[in-house]
């Protein structure tokens, strides 16, 4: 098998999860998109990766990285970075899966208001934990972060949306994920 060949099969392996990160971070237009020039980047790079099963934080790393600097240079504009993570044909939704635990449609939109309404650092550290199913320390990678400060700020980000699903008559909407006390 060649170099290229063991590439793509691993990186085949993480493609899905990496349009959901990609599809929450520019939009599902661009997600795509965002998605492929990761993995270019990826293959440009693959000589620094020295640990195959290292892949999947350090490919979503550089995905988080495409999508920050599409923000920064403004190829994502103020209402890439403003959009929520639905959109009006749900078909974000549908990439995303359905927001974890919640009952109700309108339960999944009121978790949906509240999580647009963190600052971004918060509303990416909550969509890389729920919808990515990423842990602290593969957020921590993917964000250059420490471990433990990824789960204080999830913990807040958790805190802040509890108050809002409060506030809204929806708490039920959050439950517990299995292993969230170890984020």
């Amino acid at each position: 098998m060649t170099d290229r060949d063991q590439f793509i099969t691993l990186v085949e392996q993480h493609t899905g999860l990496l349009l959901k990160v990609t599809s929450a971070l520019v939009g599902f237009d661009d997600a795509e998109d965002a998605a492929q020039e990761a993995v270019l980047r990826a293959w440009q790079a693959r000589a620094n990766l020295r640990d195959p099963n290292a892949l999947r934080p350090w490919l979503l790393q550089i995905g988080v990285n495409v999508c920050r600097q599409w923000h920064r240079d403004r190829l994502g504009t103020q209402r890439r970075m403003q959009q929520p993570l639905t959109d009006e044909t749900g078909e974000l939704l549908a990439t995303l899966d359905a927001d974890p635990g919640t009952t109700s449609y309108a339960a999944t939109l009121d978790l949906r208001q509240a999580i647009n309404e963190l600052e971004t650092e918060q509303r990416l550290i909550v969509v890389l934990r729920y919808y990515a199913g990423m842990d602290a320390t593969e957020i921590g990678m993917a964000l250059g972060k420490p471990p433990a400060t990824i789960r204080t700020r999830l913990r807040r980000a958790l805190y802040l949306l509890r108050q809002r699903l409060r506030d809204s008559g929806h708490l039920s909407a959050m439950r517990p994920h299995e292993g969230d006390a170890h984020v």
